[in-house]
């Protein structure tokens, strides 16, 4: 009886033990699982999806495309490619050439296959001047792209371009590097539903409302994406998205509001993970309107603006403060910034002598509205009236590419290689030149900068723009360019990404 009783118990001892290393092997699998539907909030409408026709690339629209359509290549962590729709490039001796083998075997959402074809036809579409991309000034010195095989083409560039890879393979931020279905774009659909070959197909987009995408099961990465579905809707109240988030109506939320922060980066039930995409938010001055068109001015806003009052007071210390734009890749010792000086500030009004008078056009948020108080309180010190002057970002745009504006709401997007950017933004000729800032020792520089592939030389002259930039005070500098997504536990496979604010291609659900 002793030993039946004995056996009975080491029985049911090892069938206990078993079932324990069951659920333990099952609670340690970390591994990505399958299916289900992602719903994210993002601030920001999409403006399109066509290089061409759309007026911009960002919120909705920015986080969605690059789900939908894809790039030659990724640049990482360590500035080595990636491949992703390229396989190889090999520059010539004088870097003025670039050959580019193409990834075989890939087609497009609707079918078409992905060849030489499909790439040059998308890049004679973004060179054509007659075509106005709008970003056609940052990819100056590239000259034309031509076919050298069924798989392989070549770059070709006016002059050695050390921004070449960063612009032209691996732009996240910029329609010309996501590579559009030829079939689509002919059909004229691709602004509006755009055709690709990346991890999700489009499905719909509600204007103003959300975008919807499905998972690609004929996907050219085996066993990706994870995800069946991913809604991301624009929601541009911050309140709002929160109670989004605390409700469960929605999974994901960027957000950079330091309230909601603060009450769920230490909460067990939620997720965060802090992004850094890059660049500076900024207050853009019209440089040839007066009364800004005179530097006194502009200097004594720059002096009466305390930039660590308004992080602490609208941000509460979650963002840093910046003293120039591409700060956090220079080493230049003491950038020229104009430190918050009242006294000087209004000796400079003084010397003006006449009465300063300005409209501040922002956004229609909580942080617009934070950001015009703290303004007019800091301007008031010196004498200067602010008016505010809330648009939508579309009214925005409008304001800034008329040049019809005292001083606008901005951002500088942050790019792995930002001499481009710069050059781009405060050369006195260039057409993205919104705030119309004009220096010739500036402009010297940036021609310096844009001839030389060199990064000791291209650092030294960054650092000289920077200096005689802020010596001009053709802008004020908010903070540096800080998101924080903030999601469910059960939200799996959100890393850090490199200048962009989100990549969902990896994502899963618990």
């Amino acid at each position: 009886m002793w030993q039946r009783l004995i056996r009975q118990r080491g029985t049911t001892y090892l069938f206990a033990c078993s079932f324990i290393l069951l659920i333990f092997v099952q609670e340690a699998w970390t591994g990505p699982e399958y299916g289900g539907k992602l719903r994210m909030v993002n601030e920001g409408d999409s403006f399109g999806f066509d290089v061409i026709k759309a007026r911009g690339f960002s919120g909705t629209g920015q986080i969605s495309g690059n789900l939908v359509m894809e790039r030659l290549f990724e640049l990482g962590n360590d500035n080595k490619l990636i491949p992703i729709l390229g396989l190889s490039v090999t520059p010539s001796d004088d870097g003025k050439i670039w050959t580019v083998k193409l990834r075989q075997g890939v087609r497009f959402h609707d079918g078409t296959v992905f060849n030489a074809d499909a790439l040059v036809s998308h890049w004679q579409r973004v060179l054509n001047p007659e075509n106005r991309y709008r970003n056609r000034i940052l990819l100056g010195p590239l000259h034309s792209v031509e076919k050298t095989g069924e798989y392989e083409v070549r770059f070709l560039l006016k002059h050695a371009w050390a921004s070449f890879r960063v612009m032209a393979l691996t732009n996240k931020r910029m329609l010309s590097a996501l590579i559009p279905s030829p079939k689509a774009v002919q059909e004229g659909i691709q602004n509006r539903s755009p055709v690709g070959t990346g991890p999700f197909i489009f499905k719909e987009w509600k204007a103003a409302d959300r975008i919807v995408v499905t998972k690609n099961r004929a996907y050219w990465r085996e066993g990706k994406p994870y995800l069946d579905e991913i809604v991301i809707r624009n929601i541009p109240d911050h309140e709002t998205r929160y109670m989004a988030l605390s409700s469960g109506q929605v999974d994901l939320i960027s957000t950079d509001r330091p309230s909601h922060v603060k009450k769920l980066v230490h909460d067990p039930e939620y997720s965060t993970v802090i992004t850094n995409p890059g660049g500076t938010i900024i207050l853009m001055m019209n440089n040839a309107k007066p009364p800004l068109n005179d530097p006194r001015v502009r200097r004594a806003l720059a002096h009466a603006w305390d930039q660590k009052q308004y992080i602490r007071v609208v941000y509460k210390d979650i963002v840093d403060s910046a003293e120039y734009i591409n700060e956090g890749a220079l080493s230049c010792g003491d950038f020229g910034y104009l430190k918050h000086d009242v006294e000087k500030a209004r000796q400079l009004i003084a010397e003006y002598g006449k009465p300063v008078e300005l409209e501040y056009f922002h956004s229609q948020t909580q942080r617009g509205r934070e950001t015009a108080v703290v303004m007019q309180q800091l301007f008031k010190k010196i004498g200067v009236t602010l008016k505010p002057s809330p648009l939508s970002w579309g009214g925005i745009l409008k304001k800034l590419f008329s040049k019809n504006f005292d001083i606008a709401s901005w951002g500088i997007t942050g790019h792995d290689d930002m001499g481009t950017i710069i050059a781009a933004t405060f050369n006195s000729k260039s057409p993205r030149n919104l705030m119309q800032y004009k220096n010739e020792a500036v402009d010297e520089i940036l021609l310096r900068l844009k001839l030389n592939a060199d990064p000791d030389a291209r650092r030294q002259s960054l650092c000289e723009s920077a200096r005689l930039i802020n010596a001009d005070a053709p802008l004020l500098y908010l903070f540096k360019q800080r998101f924080y997504l903030i999601s469910k536990n059960n939200i799996k496979g959100i890393v850090p990404p490199r200048n962009e604010y989100v990549r969902l291609s990896e994502v899963w659900m618990e």
